[in-house]
């Protein structure tokens, strides 16, 4: 199969959203901020309820998921309307829901031998995990018993060859959500992704990268420079003032942006592929 060109599908990502913009403001743009807004606003009143705060942070990936799909089949054809977009994102939410499930199935298998191995090695997850994220070393040190070292660094081994592994996985199933969409496929997705991708996981390395660097970049400095200019206004508060709520819409209209642009960029990575694949 012949290689896709990144900057020739980064070209025609940003023609379409320069074309079609006004179509995914009107229906995508807003719920995906308000899923990151809503995500914002939970880490807050669940911080000290660790589990909770995860589950509903989970859930709430449903909506932003479903939005996307919204954008993706925009992107797709061009002569999808608004409302068709939202139609086709609602049919192929059962499959994609399915295939999400399989990635929350395969990232918690890997963890279960990281857990296995914390277990023997003794630790007090529950004591180490109260004493919260800027605990004293020493405090930690103490409740390490002895022996445990070489399960700790066993497990840290462990999680490093995990996460490369899963980091390859999802770059290779980049597309499973838009070949569920444009194909009508559910988990056979996984393996065509596989296909589409091949000979793609250093460029779609990079550009992941250099995504994530400028999402980074660009939340933190909406949320540093939107909540320094309200807590001038209206000063600053713990908790829900003015500055932290504002701070956290401003991060999440960014990152809605930056959703959107991800999104843009798969499907028309997707349709890139597959002309590759037919050139051969």
């Amino acid at each position: 199969m012949a290689r896709v060109s990144i900057s020739a599908v980064w070209d025609r990502t940003t023609e379409f959203l320069g074309e079609r913009s006004g179509a995914v403001l009107a229906i995508a743009g807003p719920a995906i901020a308000g899923c990151l807004f809503a995500q914002q606003l939970t880490q807050k009143l669940l911080e000290e309820q660790p589990v909770a705060n995860s589950v509903v942070s989970i859930l709430l990936q449903l909506p932003l998921l479903w939005a996307q799909l919204q954008v993706m089949a925009l992107a797709i054809d061009p002569s999808v309307t608004p409302a068709e977009a939202v139609q086709r994102a609602s049919n192929r939410m059962p499959a994609t829901l399915l295939l999400w499930l399989v990635l929350l199935a395969v990232v918690a298998a890997a963890m279960i031998p990281a857990g296995v191995l914390l277990a023997a090695s003794g630790v007090p997850i529950e004591r180490v995990a109260a004493l919260g994220p800027n605990a004293d070393p020493q405090a930690v040190a103490a409740l390490i018993p002895q022996g445990a070292v070489p399960f700790l660094l066993a497990t840290l081994f462990y999680l490093g060859v995990v996460a490369i592994a899963l980091l390859v996985l999802f770059l290779r199933w980049t597309l499973i959500y838009v070949v569920g969409l444009v194909e009508a496929l559910a988990l056979p997705a996984l393996r065509r992704s596989w296909r589409l991708t091949r000979r793609m996981t250093l460029p779609l390395l990079g550009v992941s990268l250099l995504y994530g660097l400028v999402t980074l970049v660009a939340t933190l400095a909406a949320q540093t420079v939107v909540g320094a200019v309200l807590a001038l206004i209206f000063g600053r508060s713990d908790g829900f003032g003015i500055a932290a709520i504002g701070a956290a819409l401003a991060t999440a209209c960014v990152a809605a942006a930056m959703t959107v642009i991800a999104a843009s960029f798969i499907a028309k990575f997707y349709l890139a592929a597959r002309r590759a694949e037919d050139l051969g």
